[in-house]
């Protein structure tokens, strides 16, 4: 293997691996921040509208956390079954995100942009960042069919 190459290799494996943490580190702070919420450690909400559509979301969050975690752990091994919770991962965070963001407009919950509302916004764009690069990357890496002649 040329040197080229093997740089060309490491450079891959060192995206691969970082996006796996992305990811890891997305589903275990989900899952973290709902156990948080339920034992009564975290107020996420400001109305009873929000807290209903805050309550709306353990399920869907749960796939999408357990995605990210089963994507990292089989992208960070080099494993074929990281593309296939990679696409399930990055589709749920953006549908997730893009549900949280037109709440967030239609119902003002973006200003006055104070701490906690700044922290909500910086979620929502992570969540649609990373789900817009997992997507995109997994695209690029996806292997090719086989040539029929």
């Amino acid at each position: 293997m040329s040197a080229v190459r093997a740089g060309e290799r490491r450079a891959e494996t060192l995206k691969r691996r970082l996006l796996a943490g992305l990811l890891g580190f997305t589903g275990t702070a989900t899952a973290a921040f709902w156990i948080l919420f339920f034992a009564g450690k975290i107020q996420a909400t400001e109305t009873e509208q929000d807290e209903a559509f805050e309550r709306a979301f353990p399920l869907a969050d749960s796939w999408m956390s357990t995605a990210c975690m089963l994507a990292a752990w089989h992208l960070w091994k080099g494993e074929p079954e990281g593309h296939f919770f990679g696409v399930a991962a990055g589709s749920s965070l953006l549908f997730l995100s893009l549900m949280d963001i037109l709440y967030s407009l239609e119902n003002r919950k973006y200003w006055p942009l104070d701490r906690d509302r700044l922290t909500m916004l910086l979620i929502h764009l992570w969540t649609l960042g990373l789900g817009t690069v997992t997507l995109s990357y997994l695209w690029k890496s996806f292997p090719s069919p086989p040539n029929e002649t």
